[in-house]
C-alpha cells in the first residue's frame, strides 16, 4: 500500500452519532418531515443505508413497533359489496312502490269523483249476477 492509500483510508473514518440524534433523524423520517434522501442530505449522514438502519434499530423501541396489518378478507368485501346493492335495489323497490300508491290513490279518486259526478257506479261490484243486456250479447256471438 502506498503512503496515499493509506492516508485517504484515514480520512474516510466511521462517525459516530449520538443516540439522541439518531432518534431525531428516525422521529423526522418516520412522521414523514422528511425522506430517508432529504435526512441525509440535510444533517450529512454518509452511507444510503444508514438511517435505514437506524429506522431498523428503533424498530424495537415502543411506540416504533410495526402495526399488524390486517389481510383483506374478501368474502367481507364481497359481503358489502352485496349489502351495497340489496340497499340500492332496496330503496328502488320503495320508491316504485310510493309511486304505485299514488298513482292507486290518484285512480281512486278519479273513480269517486266521476261517479259524483255523472251519478253513476263506476266500481264493479264482486258476486253480482251479470246484467240480461249482456247475456243476450254472449248467446248471440254463439
Amino acid at each position: 500500500m502506498s503512503k496515499k492509500q493509506s492516508s485517504q483510508r484515514s480520512e474516510a473514518q466511521k462517525l459516530f452519532y449520538t443516540e439522541v440524534f439518531k432518534q431525531k433523524i428516525v422521529n423526522e423520517v418516520l412522521s414523514g418531515k422528511l425522506t430517508q434522501r432529504q435526512a441525509q442530505m440535510i444533517y450529512g449522514i454518509r452511507g444510503n443505508s444508514t438511517i435505514l438502519y437506524w429506522i431498523r434499530q428503533s424498530k424495537g423501541l415502543k411506540g416504533y413497533e410495526k402495526k399488524p396489518v390486517q389481510p383483506a378478507n374478501f368474502a367481507e368485501v364481497r359481503k358489502d359489496i352485496a349489502y351495497k346493492k340489496l340497499e340500492e335495489e332496496n330503496k328502488e323497490l320503495k320508491e316504485l312502490l310510493r309511486v304505485a300508491e299514488l298513482r292507486a290513490d290518484l285512480w281512486q279518486h278519479a273513480i269517486e269523483v266521476a261517479e259524483k259526478k255523472f251519478d253513476i257506479e263506476i266500481l264493479k261490484k264482486y258476486g253480482a249476477q251479470p246484467s240480461t243486456a249482456s247475456i243476450s250479447k254472449d248467446q248471440k256471438k254463439k
